[in-house]
């Protein structure tokens, strides 16, 4: 049986990014090092930085003094920061570049007097820092929920970096028939787009799909339902633990693509798996 790896699969750059950051920070700090809330969405991941003597902490106010503190690639509420600022904590800002962007708009935008409407999930660590950044009148709308009704004239839409291109183009479309003003900044991560491209053109090729990654990752998750929706023998795995041999009865082909927070090694895991059965 022949494994189809998409181009793709695995670490994006932001991701590698602040893995490589947290690994530097955890060999040089002198103190104990602690990120505030799980680094990535991966269990496997977190495991690893557990081992290496990096914490996991859920609030400023669970950290020790003189504890060095580096923000996940998903960023923080702003309000955390400040608490971090405020007891002269060492900060390690390791919020990918992609993700500052929707919190930089969502700064700007309603300071312009837009009501600013974040298409996404809001119980998401990312949305949670996006929002916190309004400082006027904010709505998250979940992908495939009703359109909020919304009283101001001016209306402005941003997206979860993860989110796919025709959910946000439906929330667009449906908000600039009820308003007189809708400003649409697309947020989405060239690297999701692109992802996503991936895996629709891999699932259309061949007998069965395995999509990698935590199942709290949101951007792996889309990748799974992309693939569902061409591929029905469409499996989401963390690691290949899970794959069971009857998932592949009759198959020539299996594609494989993973999540952007999915380290190499456990990808390499799965596919080795794969490529003895």
């Amino acid at each position: 049986m022949d494994v189809k790896i998409a181009r793709t699969a695995g670490y994006c750059w932001g991701v590698r990014r602040t893995v490589d950051k947290v690994m530097e920070v955890a060999d040089l700090a002198r103190g104990p090092v602690v990120t505030l809330g799980p680094i990535i969405h991966n269990p496997q991941a977190v495991a690893r930085f557990r081992e290496k003597g990096v914490g996991t902490v859920n609030a400023v106010g669970d950290v020790a003094d003189g504890t060095t503190v580096v923000v996940r690639t998903h960023g923080a509420v702003r309000e955390e920061l400040e608490r971090a600022e405020g007891r002269r904590l060492e900060v390690v800002d390791g919020t990918c570049p992609y993700v500052k962007y929707p919190q930089a708009m969502a700064k700007e935008l309603s300071a312009e007097g837009y009501h600013v409407v974040i298409v996404g999930d809001a119980n998401h660590a990312e949305i949670k820092g996006v929002v916190s950044y309004a400082d006027g009148p904010c709505t998250v709308v979940k992908p495939g929920d009703p359109i909020p009704q919304i009283k101001e004239k001016k209306v402005a839409v941003i997206a979860q970096t993860t989110t796919i291109g025709a959910d946000f183009a439906r929330v667009v479309a449906a908000l600039a028939l009820l308003h007189k003003e809708v400003r649409a900044v697309n947020t989405i991560c060239n690297d999701t787009e692109e992802r996503q491209d991936d895996a629709r053109a891999l699932a259309r090729e061949v007998d069965a799909v395995v999509v990698v990654g935590g199942k709290n990752s949101a951007n792996t998750r889309h990748l799974a339902e992309i693939c569902r929706e061409i591929q029905p023998r469409t499996w989401h795995v963390e690691t290949e633990a899970e794959l069971d041999p009857r998932w592949f009865e009759r198959c020539r082909v299996v594609g494989l693509s993973a999540g952007a927070s999915t380290p190499d090694w456990i990808v390499q895991g799965v596919a080795d798996w794969l490529r003895r059965l």
